[in-house]
């Protein structure tokens, strides 16, 4: 039985192992935290449009790969994009489950029922 070559990651950021420990007791925070980020709302603007395919020696989106990359770790963090892997790479997409808690929040603000004073 002849052995299969073993496929090389391609260099990206990567969503398995600790880095999705780091979700907090208070998810909508970490949400928010991350979304006032103007590098990661650049990612997700993009990501909005297209997925991503890593390797990007070059950043995405107008930025250098350190922004890209910080950004991205944050919203990996956040749970907010996701990846899953295609050969050597890594695909970086928007996580829509995660967005669901921030919906409920903002759509409760906007269609306030408190009960009044």
């Amino acid at each position: 039985m002849e052995e299969q070559p073993k496929v090389k990651m391609s260099k990206h950021v990567c969503a398995c192992g600790p880095i999705l420990t780091n979700i907090s007791g208070n998810p909508l925070l970490d949400i928010i935290a991350v979304l006032d980020d103007a590098d990661s709302l650049t990612i997700l603007k993009g990501l909005m449009r297209k997925e991503v395919r890593s390797p990007f020696p070059d950043g995405l989106y107008g930025m250098d790969p350190q922004r890209t990359n910080k950004a991205l770790r944050g919203l990996l963090r956040a749970g907010l994009v996701n990846s899953r892997v295609e050969g050597p790479d890594h695909i970086y997409y928007i996580h829509v489950e995660r967005f669901k808690e921030l919906k409920e929040f903002v759509d409760g603000l906007v269609n306030n029922q408190a009960e009044k004073a």
